[in-house]
């Protein structure tokens, strides 16, 4: 069976590459390209490692930008996940609604992907999942994702991690902004607004956005609030100061089964955080910071009568000394973190998810670059004492080489660790990961990258006993050089898992996924179009009476009315599932069929 899948992998990445060779003789475009294909060298590396271009680094990363996020008119993180190789959410229905992702087989759910905006972590305590429906994209400058364990670096981050990177003040201007408004189908309406400038040593960015809509599924409204702001400052010698403050509110619609259950869900969350950077000398700089965030989630459930409010709160720092450059350089650092999380069901006070608990938890890591010509050297080792009955050691070795001008190979080597959830209070999972791949533009109009990944994964708790598993696969991404505006991009993964022991295959991780887009720019005439597919085979168990299989294509459209005029309107479209494909994980959580929307953006 094996080999079949192997063989079905080798076809569908011969169908890539022959889809992405059509373009002829022009220059490759300098933007990187939606779904996050990036081939853009000078990409700085996700922190807190010293930045560095994409040929220092060893893991497989993706950098999406705010133009791309801004090409595909999305509301929440969730619809920008959804484009990258390798990421499948659970359920794709009203924007900001609530869903889990995996990432190349690693499950979201589990606390196995680590999820930060501006250093601050967005997992909840109680079992470590992200909501990325919480989370606008309209303020974010770039999403960096590295695929697989980066716990060496990161901390717990068995599976991966997204680092959201939100906006700085814009520079050289007093105040310049973004005003923009879209209406869909059931009242599905986005309303947003920023302000950003710089005068003297002060900056600031403020943001502020509602979403809202009736539901495009039964039971799934949303009414989500969010404000955002942070401000910089130049010190007078040097160095810098950054304050930002981040709330969020929202209520929503939970499942999806018309006259039986009418699940519901309020979150508000909050967090704040002050950053100091100062160099010391020349190659030598000193990064402090401190943060503070908190979650309260009311959840109200009708099959099985509960009320379940959820209270955490983080408060923390980080200190980083970092010496070199991207080629030479050492990064030295320290994290704490003190963490309380309590639950209770106002419905049953005996219930066994009822939680009161405190944690202290602190690492100290370090982190290298060495550079030997055309090979560089990235070694790195992270202590984590958790606050749990077990603590956490984790190195990793890394080793990109320069093949030709051309062609750049890549493998790392690394242990990591993810936290157990808060009630089961197990000992932390534990991976072993390999990777290795490459990363070429050495054929004719083609942009190439490829990835082989191998992870052993135990301490699995799984109906009160601890498992081991065995996750490989393969990952390739290309793009085309644009013919008179033209281009195509795409994404395929293939991911087998199986139980260590046993060898047998585990259902409900997806086993093939492809991302294709035919992309179209015109800039003089001020036009953009994106046509987006998302094909899934999610080996979902039987039970959960799940659709999948069939492709789910997307249309984005976005004119400027005056395509010289630096203050014109844009208008945008889009479509979304437009042959009403169902993909879907579990028949509780269907998918939305087609429907569209279209909206104004101002800028100035």
């Amino acid at each position: 069976m094996p080999f079949f899948r192997f063989i079905k992998c080798i076809q569908i990445l011969c169908l890539l590459l022959l889809a992405a060779v059509p373009a002829w003789g022009v220059e490759p475009d300098d933007d990187l390209l939606p779904m996050g294909l990036a081939a853009d060298h000078d990409t700085a590396a996700p922190r807190p490692r010293s930045p560095r271009p994409t040929s220092k680094i060893a893991e497989n990363v993706t950098v999406i930008t705010a133009e791309q996020i801004a090409a595909l008119s999305a509301h929440s993180l969730t619809e920008v996940l959804q484009t990258v190789p390798g990421i499948q959410l659970n359920s794709t229905r009203t924007p900001g609604d609530f869903t889990f992702f995996t990432l190349q087989g690693e499950e979201d759910a589990s606390g196995n992907i680590l999820l930060l905006i501006d250093g601050v972590s967005q997992g909840n305590l109680l079992q470590g999942a992200n909501d990325p429906g919480l989370i606008p994209v309209q303020h974010i400058d770039r999403i960096e994702i590295i695929k697989g364990s980066a716990s060496a670096t990161w901390g717990a981050a068995l599976g991966g991690v997204v680092n959201v990177v939100t906006k700085s003040p814009q520079q050289g201007k007093a105040i310049s902004g973004t005003a923009a408004a879209s209406l869909g189908e059931r009242n599905t309406a986005d309303l947003l607004a920023d302000l950003s400038g710089t005068s003297n040593r002060f900056g600031y960015y403020l943001f502020g956005g509602n979403l809202h809509s009736d539901g495009l599924r039964p039971n799934n409204g949303t009414n989500r609030n969010n404000l955002y702001g942070k401000i910089s400052y130049d010190l007078p010698a040097r160095g810098n100061l950054t304050l930002g403050v981040s709330y969020t509110e929202a209520g929503r619609g939970l499942t999806d089964v018309p006259d039986t259950t009418h699940d519901n869900n309020m979150d508000r969350r909050y967090y704040s955080f002050l950053n100091f950077s100062y160099p010391l000398l020349q190659d030598l700089k000193l990064e402090l910071s401190g943060q503070d965030s908190s979650l309260n989630s009311q959840a109200i459930f009708e099959l099985e009568p509960s009320h379940y409010i959820l209270n955490e709160s983080n408060r923390g720092g980080k200190a980083r000394l970092t010496w070199g450059d991207n080629r030479q350089g050492l990064v030295l650092g320290y994290d704490y973190l003190q963490s309380k999380i309590t639950q209770i069901n106002t419905f049953d006070p005996g219930d066994p998810f009822t939680v009161d608990k405190e944690r202290n938890s602190w690492a100290v890591l370090g982190n290298g670059t060495l550079t030997f010509d055309k090979l560089t050297i990235l070694p790195g080792i992270r202590y984590d004492h958790t606050g749990l009955n077990e603590n956490s050691t984790n190195y990793t070795l890394g080793a990109t080489y320069q093949l030709t001008s051309k062609t750049l190979l890549r493998a790392y080597a690394a242990r990591g660790f993810s936290l157990p959830s808060a009630v089961d209070n197990s000992i932390p999972q534990r991976v072993w990961t390999v990777q290795t791949g490459f990363e070429t533009e050495a054929i004719p109009y083609l942009w190439l990258k490829g990835t082989y990944f191998y992870n052993h994964i135990w301490n699995i708790q799984e109906d009160a006993l601890l498992k081991k598993r065995n996750r490989q696969g393969c990952e390739i991404e290309a793009r085309t050089v644009p013919l008179y505006g033209v281009f195509f991009s795409g994404g395929y993964t293939f991911t087998d898992t199986r139980d260590a022991e046993t060898r047998e295959a585990i259902r409900s991780v997806p086993v093939h996924l492809a991302k294709l887009a035919l992309n179209y720019r015109n800039r003089s005439a001020g036009f953009l179009a994106v046509v987006s597919g998302n094909y899934a085979w999610l080996n979902s168990e039987d039970y959960h009476l799940a659709q999948y299989k069939p492709m789910i294509w997307n249309l984005h459209l976005t004119q400027k009315l005056l395509p010289n005029n630096e203050l014109s309107p844009e208008i945008f479209f889009s479509g979304h599932n437009l042959f009403n494909g169902s993909q879907y994980w579990d028949n509780w959580y269907m998918n939305t069929r087609r429907w569209i929307e279209g909206g104004v953006r101002f800028r100035f």
